[in-house]
């Protein structure tokens, strides 16, 4: 399941950000992506900055912990926290919003300790607080982008934690069950993969629709 899982996240990268490749952490690299990754983590924190160039700062920030492996992934995770507090800001635009799940998308890639740290931040309840939210207001594609947004994300923080699962479980129940469902059958060509029915299926929801079926 896990290998499986990482090859839904390699295609995703790969799709969205084709000049993006990962390359083995060497010594000189890895100094360039920690000070880039400081020097990004700066425009995030800068409150006297527009929120759309901290928010770009977070994508550009997010690229970096990915490509640079583990230890760039350890630089990030400094701004998780930063990252949390953006998002659960109410005044922030759909656009600033998608932007803050990419860059916590790619911090939490397969890397189980800063997927701990986002779910102990109650990043998992946020966020499906937040899709509680949109499908009841969804009225465009903006709306049901970052509910796709969500799905990625949440496949992300589950896929080698289990303690996030326990969560997403605790949190969603069969009410996200349902709702990822109803995800699952929307349209998502622009995207590599159905991370509704992903995150459907890692959950376990399809093998115990498949018990109770018996």
């Amino acid at each position: 399941m896990l290998k499986r899982i990482q090859n839904y996240y390699q295609t995703f990268i790969d799709y969205f950000f084709p000049s993006v490749k990962k390359e083995p952490y060497q010594t000189d690299e890895g100094a360039f992506h920690h000070k880039k990754i400081q020097d990004y983590g700066i425009d995030l924190r800068n409150t006297e900055l527009p929120i759309e160039q901290r928010a770009k700062a977070a994508v550009s920030m997010g690229l970096l912990a990915y490509t640079g492996g583990a230890n760039a992934a350890i630089c990030a995770s400094e701004y998780i926290q930063d990252l949390y507090d953006i998002f659960c800001t109410q005044t922030i635009s759909t656009k600033v919003r998608i932007q803050v799940l990419q860059g916590l998308s790619c911090i939490c890639y397969i890397n189980p300790k800063n997927q701990r740290q986002a779910k102990d931040l109650n990043l998992i309840n946020i966020l499906l607080d937040h899709l509680d939210e949109e499908q009841e207001s969804a009225s465009g594609n903006a709306c049901i982008t970052i509910q796709f947004w969500i799905c990625y994300l949440l496949t992300v923080l589950c896929s080698s934690t289990v303690p996030c699962i326990t969560a997403v479980h605790k949190v969603g129940g069969e009410k996200l069950e349902k709702k990822l469902k109803l995800l699952s059958h929307m349209d998502w060509s622009g995207w590599p993969n159905n991370y509704a029915a992903v995150l459907f299926s890692l959950l376990g929801f399809q093998r115990l629709q498949n018990i109770s079926n018996v």
